[in-house]
């Protein structure tokens, strides 16, 4: 009898440590799914600010050309341009005349009034939940 029960313990042991192997291997198998998810997440957010950056920097150097004297074509005396971001995105950047502001602190001749990415396409979003009713 006692040959019996010794045979059942060594079975039992055996099937722990298989589920605790597939366990662990599940558990390193999420990880680096999640990983690879972040690392394109974080290289997507990368870029974007990489081309945001660099829309903000044509827009700083819009903004110093105007101010040292560039000239383009106005809309009641507000000068506007667009620089591109992406497809679907740009930066809008409006200056207007120091002197409609009344501001004498300032030695630039134009003042920001707009700096703000607009969105140029059209995004029909999903708002519904997939729930059965």
């Amino acid at each position: 009898m006692n040959k019996a029960s010794g045979g059942s313990h060594i079975g039992s042991a055996s099937i722990l440590l298989i589920f605790t192997v597939l366990s662990i291997i599940s558990f390193a198998t999420l990880t680096l799914v999640n990983s690879k998810a972040d690392y394109n997440l974080s290289n997507n957010l990368t870029e974007r600010q990489k081309l945001y950056y660099e829309a903000c920097h044509h827009g700083n150097a819009f903004v110093a050309a105007v101010n040292s004297g560039y000239s383009s074509d106005e809309e009641d005396g507000i000068m506007k341009e667009s620089i591109p971001i992406t497809d679907n995105q740009s930066l809008d950047v409006a200056l207007k005349p120091n002197s409609a502001n009344n501001s004498t602190n300032s030695d630039n001749t134009y003042a920001i009034i707009q700096w703000q990415i607009v969105n140029h396409g059209d995004f029909n979003y999903d708002s519904t939940l997939p729930v059965l009713k």
